[in-house]
């Protein structure tokens, strides 16, 4: 029986060997315990000489003594203080501690300093080792306090500075018997000090948006030279909201509210906090893209109008998640557990919002690589208009029948953009049909004058344009005018060249020249019609003396035209007599 002991034994510790070389070692680094905390005596020593320090109560030692894990984390470091005070008036009125006759051992059972039907107060070792007032001292201390402050401090216990006891303590105090009943959850006065804290939050809230409004419109008239005033006032309604809040959260200590309800209170006033919070932001984002809209409209760049709208969608974004964030984080939600499940449902969620994914591509394509910008006039695909405003999912063209197209800027990603209006020169080109009985001088004084027209415009590019006879027509002799304009935009265009086409007809007035229009010559039939002569009855020789007048009188044209020898190439800055070799004599 004894080796088979033993043989077990050898079995277990060879077994133990092999898992414990199979698995990590693990190893549990605890905090050390602070001095002040291991052991009941040392707890409740360092509890009661807080409240003796000079200088005053060090209200925030004293509160660490506490077990407070059961508090809300949005009340427990200024509730912890007020709960010290209190626990220092019960103490003080049921019996004088003896250090003696409070256990050193940090290993002992829990110490019990009182135990009444309203409550106790007991002193047990946590789970980190130390020695704190447990967690259900600190959840009947107002039931304690109430059963006991008619008492007086028991003999021979120094009485604490008065700012040791808390503001509700003393309130409460100072109140008659009538407003210390209960009424529903709270006592009478709490309920009255609650009515009074609002209306001071109302009061402080409207204050501040009336003086807030006045200071801002004042700064913003002087240095950002026009703004939006309703965004303004939108903007400072949540702020006095926010005020309001503020009063509410820090006025509500007063009152010694129980822990339940206060819990409850600071987590329904950060959630609306919170809320009015990113209102504020958001109607800020808006308040300060005005103001940079109202700056950018002065400067000559139009970058600017496009960064604008994004930028300002971009911090819409961003404000509206971190408050999503902070809700779900005040309403108790694991942000951890809520990461993980959006990691995995990732792939599903990536294939949902590949449409989304796109356009978000697309506008910042048109951010970095500027195919246009705002109030350009483009050509996408079959939509035609002025761009309005470019924005996460689309972007907005306002088409020339005044209809408003949203295209998704993934679209922009696979088509080509023609940008008319990023064109530094706008082409016009049209015909001016004259009469044919125009003599050819007149036709060359008109030409060289719509180009000296061109010349001196200050709207016209004077490095390239064409005016030359260029066709016969039906029923005109046509002039071809092909010419650009150097214009920002299209209603500068318009403008420029109604001013250059009056132009034009004042200079046609001016030399006798007339525009035609499409007529047609009617012959009727005479009735004593005769026959042309046969064919060899003198056409042969009658032709061939047409042919010979018409070779020397072309002969003769060319030797005037071009007496001075064959014309250099066309040059644009010098009139057209040069630039066919004339002498202009």
């Amino acid at each position: 029986m004894r080796h088979a002991r033993t043989f077990a034994a050898a079995v277990l510790m060879l077994s133990g060997t092999v898992v414990a070389q199979d698995l990590p070692k693990v190893t549990l680094d605890l905090a050390p315990v602070s001095a002040a905390h291991t052991s009941p005596r040392a707890t409740m020593r360092t509890f009661l000489e807080a409240f003796y320090v000079d200088g005053g109560p060090e209200l925030a030692t004293a509160a660490a003594c506490l077990d407070l894990a059961t508090l809300p984390a949005e009340v427990r470091q200024l509730k912890g203080r007020e709960l010290a005070g209190t626990l220092k008036q019960v103490i003080d009125r049921s019996r004088l501690v003896r250090f003696e006759e409070i256990p050193g051992d940090s290993q002992g059972p829990p110490y019990v300093f009182l135990r009444r039907n309203e409550g106790e107060i007991v002193i047990d070792r946590t789970e980190s080792g130390e020695w704190l007032f447990t967690g259900a001292t600190v959840a009947g201390l107002d039931n304690l306090y109430r059963a006991l402050e008619g008492r007086d401090v028991v003999e021979g216990v120094e009485r604490e500075a008065p700012s040791a006891v808390s503001l509700a303590t003393r309130l409460r105090g100072a109140m008659p018997p009538a407003l210390r009943s209960k009424v529903v959850v709270l006592e009478g006065w709490q309920w009255l000090g609650l009515i009074v804290i609002i209306l001071a939050g109302v009061v402080a809230g409207r204050a501040f948006v009336f003086l807030a409004t006045r200071t801002a419109k004042r700064f913003l008239d002087r240095r950002a030279s026009g703004f939006d005033p309703d965004i303004l006032v939108r903007t400072m309604g949540p702020l006095g909201a926010l005020v309001a809040l503020l009063v509410w959260g820090l006025g509500i200590f007063w009152l010694g509210l129980p822990v339940t309800v206060l819990g409850l209170y600071y987590r329904a006033v950060r959630v609306v906090a919170i809320v009015v919070a990113v209102v504020v932001a958001y109607r800020l984002v808006d308040l300060l893209a005005s103001v940079v809209e109202r700056r950018s409209e002065r400067t000559e760049t139009r970058f600017d109008n496009l960064l604008v709208p994004l930028v300002r969608k971009s911090l819409k974004v961003f404000v509206v998640a971190i408050g999503l964030v902070l809700v779900a984080e005040t309403v108790g939600q694991d942000i951890t557990a809520l990461v993980a499940g959006l990691g995995l449902g990732g792939l599903a969620l990536a294939l949902a919002a590949q449409d989304t994914l796109s356009n978000l591509f697309g506008s910042l394509t048109v951010l970095i690589d500027r195919p246009f910008q705002v109030g350009d006039w483009v050509v996408v695909g079959d939509v035609e208009g002025t761009v309005e405003e470019v924005g996460f999912r689309s972007t907005r063209i306002r088409t020339f029948y005044d209809s408003l197209i949203s295209l998704p800027n993934s679209n922009l990603i696979k088509a080509s953009v023609d940008n008319l209006g990023d064109r530094a020169y706008r082409r016009w080109t049209t015909t001016l049909a004259l009469t044919y009985d125009t003599p050819p001088e007149k036709i060359d004084a008109f030409c060289e004058g719509v180009r000296e027209l061109i010349r001196r415009h200050p709207y016209t590019r004077k490095n390239y344009f064409h005016v030359y006879f260029n066709d016969f027509g039906d029923a005109s002799l046509n002039i071809m005018l092909y010419m650009f304009f150097k214009a920002p935009d299209w209603a500068t265009e318009l403008r420029e060249r109604h001013r250059l086409g009056v132009d034009i007809l004042r200079l046609a007035a001016d030399l006798g020249v007339e525009f035609a229009f499409p007529t047609q010559t009617v012959y009727l039939r005479n009735e004593e019609w005769e026959a042309p002569p046969a064919a060899g009855e003198g056409y042969p020789e009658t032709s061939r003396r047409l042919v010979e007048g018409a070779r020397r009188r072309a002969r003769e044209l060319l030797e005037n035209t071009m007496r001075e020898g064959v014309p250099p190439p066309v040059a644009f800055d010098v009139p057209e007599t040069e630039n066919r070799g004339e002498s202009g004599e």
